[in-house]
């Protein structure tokens, strides 16, 4: 699941953006991504992180929803909680499996094309070293290009770096934080 980490800081640097552009209490929706959270596989540990963060920086967070590794479904709700929420955060389908596809599913809801997004190839590079099993490479062997997949990110998304010991960005598309 997504580093405690950068989902506070998700929380945080959204709430400052918000005050600024509005008087009205923000409100916020969670999207889990996941078949093993639906299947009870594994235990969601993100959800009462993100409702402690956002009451306590006077979010209302309104909803919660779960949903398959599907295209479809993840692109629906995303949609749908875009539109209705004023800020929407996401955990999970982020990875170098065949069921991490949140990143295309969202750029296919927003009209998007994907690309890799260098600073972010860069940064895994140099995180992960030479103790990855696999370095990212798109060009390289099929566990490496798995690997770069993770820096496959939708071409109009805001991409911020919360920590410079963390490779993992935090991907903005509209109101839908990744």
């Amino acid at each position: 699941m997504i580093c405690m980490k950068t989902l506070c800081a998700r929380v945080r640097s959204t709430t400052r953006a918000l005050t600024q552009k509005s008087s009205q209490t923000p409100t916020a929706a969670f999207c889990v991504i996941g078949d093993e959270i639906l299947s009870g596989t594994t235990q969601d540990t993100n959800i009462r992180t993100l409702a402690s963060q956002c009451f306590s920086l006077g979010i209302n967070l309104q909803k919660i929803e779960i949903v398959p590794d599907s295209r479809a479904s993840i692109g629906a709700s995303l949609v749908q909680l875009s539109h209705a929420h004023t800020v929407v955060f996401t955990s999970g389908g982020i990875g170098p499996t065949h069921d991490d596809i949140t990143y295309d599913a969202v750029a296919r809801a927003f009209g998007d094309k994907l690309a890799y997004h260098s600073e972010t190839l860069q940064r895994m590079q140099r995180i992960m070293g030479d103790t990855a099993r696999a370095r990212p490479d798109p060009n390289g062997t099929s566990a490496e290009r798995a690997c770069a997949r993770m820096a496959l990110l939708p071409q109009s998304a805001r991409v911020t770096f919360v920590d410079d010991k963390l490779w993992v960005p935090v991907v903005q598309v509209q109101n839908v934080h990744v």
